[in-house]
């Protein structure tokens, strides 16, 4: 291990301590942001455990095509962290967590064999690397458990790197590289470039001049081939191209716009999903990476083992370009903006990742010069400067985006666990219609893989909850007949304990034999600023409640309505202060 003088010691605290802050930081984001729901694309997965619970889940589920993808692998995962966990889609979450950490220790690994620099340049390295990483940007995937697929094959790349330069046998380097292309297949669709990516890397690092590619280790790329080859033959068995998606015929009619996805998709890990700086941001990266990877290639024509230095962060990129040039292809008839879709940057952050250690590579070499060191650190200074507002920026709206995320997730929450009482479904984000949800709930409702439950009653009561004197849930305000049809309701609700606004509001009304009995769902959300000002917390902004029911969904005569705050960590319901006595007598 290098030695440290005394001076460097603290330095090297510093950045350890940089090191582990993005990962710190990003852990705790799960821990706040996350919400136990499946939603949208998991839903699908759901139905895999009817077929469980029926007896009757086959080979052929698991390898079934979704999307473009034949997700295997992870569903292996999801059944078994399912069965686990009562289907915490949280722990889906700790495994998309421990991939990127993964990936991170590959990348220092691959940083310690590759750049010729002190321990500290090392480690500062990675600080830059880890704010990449484990960037909030990606907050989309951070939130939802279903895109452990998108990181499987960047692991198995990474993986695939550090194992083809360490000092181990040819043999063995080929079959675990094998096999982790074949788990970053059938994981991801774009998990097949690890073929493409993998075994060239793999016969350049066996051959100390180029000759000796073609002729010697020959075997590793023909056994690479033959390995895409059988993967793509089986991944396409019965393959149908996914309904609603554009043809790739938009990308070569519009040329320009392909053209802008691409480099926006490039440059939105440090776009703050604004399209113009997106743009830039990927016009610079994707120009400098250009630019430094011909002049390294240059360098290889006299100094052929130069590339075992720098092929590793060249893979990385263009493992980011191709992902760019391929969705760009088959996405940009979505428009433009779509580009910007904080799932992608999970790809193309690391041609970013890649830029920062050729440019450490780089400033090596022309650092040997003594009259360039100056310009080569003010230079240094001024692109992490621009790094640093950039990621700063785009961490605080990703952040925003977040809380809003979770706010929308328990909101659909609250609709999934009275879809039983309330049938509704346009606060839903789960892409299927009532009925078979309401099926698929049962199921899983049984199961025990819905926590807290499915609400079975319309009666109040076997859901309320205690409400402590000293604790304050909402009000209900007024409630107003606009017309001879129609009430509105409104006043706001919140969940002192989570200091978070309601999940829902439940309406109920007095039934003949004085129980309250629900009958109105409200996940609509409207700013309170009084409601914020009193209480001193921002999270209660948007706790104000407002909706519109007709005459006919409530008894006739004297009625008493309340109000109650729903809580879908807890599945109970809190009443709120006022209630309000109205005469529903029909015209």
């Amino acid at each position: 291990m290098q030695q440290l003088n005394p001076r460097q010691i603290p330095i090297l605290f510093l950045i350890l301590f940089l090191i582990f802050l993005p990962v710190l930081f990003m852990g705790i984001c799960i821990l706040k942001y996350s919400v136990n729901f499946p939603f949208s694309d998991q839903w699908p997965l759901a139905v895999m455990f009817e077929k469980i619970y029926a007896g009757n889940l086959s080979f052929a589920d698991l390898f079934s095509q979704f999307h473009e993808s034949r997700k295997f692998f992870p569903r292996l995962i999801f059944i078994g962290l399912a069965y686990l966990t009562n289907w915490d889609v949280r722990y889906e979450m700790l495994i998309i967590f421990l991939l990127t950490c993964i990936v991170s220790l590959n990348i220092y690994w691959l940083n310690n064999l590759t750049v010729r620099a002190s321990l500290i340049t090392q480690l500062f390295l990675l600080a830059i690397s880890n704010l990449l990483i484990f960037s909030p940007s990606q907050y989309e995937n951070w939130l939802w458990g279903i895109q452990i697929v998108v990181y499987i094959p960047i692991a198995c790349l990474t993986g695939c790197l550090v194992v083809a330069h360490k000092k181990q046998s040819f043999r063995t380097k080929f079959v675990i590289c094998f096999c982790l292309c074949t788990i970053s297949t059938f994981s991801y669709a774009n998990g097949m470039l690890t073929w493409i990516l993998v075994f060239p890397v793999l016969a350049i690092l066996a051959s100390g001049k180029w000759q000796e590619i073609f002729t010697k280790n020959l075997w590793i790329i023909i056994g690479g081939i033959l390995g895409l080859v059988v993967n793509i033959i089986i991944y396409f068995y019965d393959y149908q191209k996914p309904d609603k998606h554009p043809s790739f015929i938009s990308a070569i009619t519009h040329p320009v716009d392909t053209v802008h996805y691409f480099l926006a998709f490039l440059g939105a890990p440090l776009a703050f999903e604004n399209l113009t700086v997106a743009t830039i941001v990927g016009g610079l990266v994707f120009g400098l990476w250009v630019f430094l990877s011909w002049r390294f290639l240059r360098l290889v024509k006299t100094d052929f083992l130069f590339l075992h230095r720098f092929i590793g962060w060249l893979i990385i990129g263009i493992y980011g370009i191709i992902s760019g040039a391929v969705t760009a292809a088959g996405r940009v008839g979505f428009g433009v903006g779509q580009s910007l879709a904080p799932r992608y940057t999970a790809f193309s952050l690391y041609l970013i990742v890649s830029l920062v250690y050729l440019l450490a590579i780089f400033w090596q070499l022309v650092s040997q010069n003594n009259t360039r060191k100056k310009l080569i650190r003010y230079s240094a200074l001024l692109l992490i400067s621009v790094f640093l507002v950039l990621h700063i920026n785009t961490t605080i709206n990703a952040l925003e985006r977040m809380s809003d995320r979770r706010v929308i997730l328990l909101q659909s929450k609250a609709c999934l666990l009275m879809i039983n009482v309330i049938p509704q479904d346009e606060c839903l984000v789960m892409k299927r219609s009532p009925e078979p949800l309401r099926q698929t709930a049962e199921i899983l409702n049984k199961l025990g893989f819905l926590q807290p439950g499915l609400v079975k009653s319309k009666n109040i009561q076997d859901i309320a909850g205690e409400t402590k004197p000293d604790l304050v849930y909402g009000y209900f305000d007024t409630i107003n007949k606009t017309d001879n049809q129609t009430y509105v309701a409104n006043g706001w609700a919140i969940l002192p304990k989570r200091g978070e606004v309601a999940d829902g509001v439940i309406l109920t009304y007095e039934n003949a034999d004085g129980e309250s009995t629900i009958f109105k769902l409200i996940n609509q959300r409207m700013p309170r600023p009084s409601v914020r000002e009193y209480f001193n917390n921002f999270n209660y902004l948007y706790s104000g409640w407002q909706k519109s029911f007709s005459i006919e969904e409530i008894p006739q005569g004297t009625v008493k309505l309340k109000a109650w705050a729903f809580d879908t960590e807890t599945g109970k319901a809190f009443l709120l202060k006022k209630n309000q006595i109205i005469q529903n007598i029909s015209n």
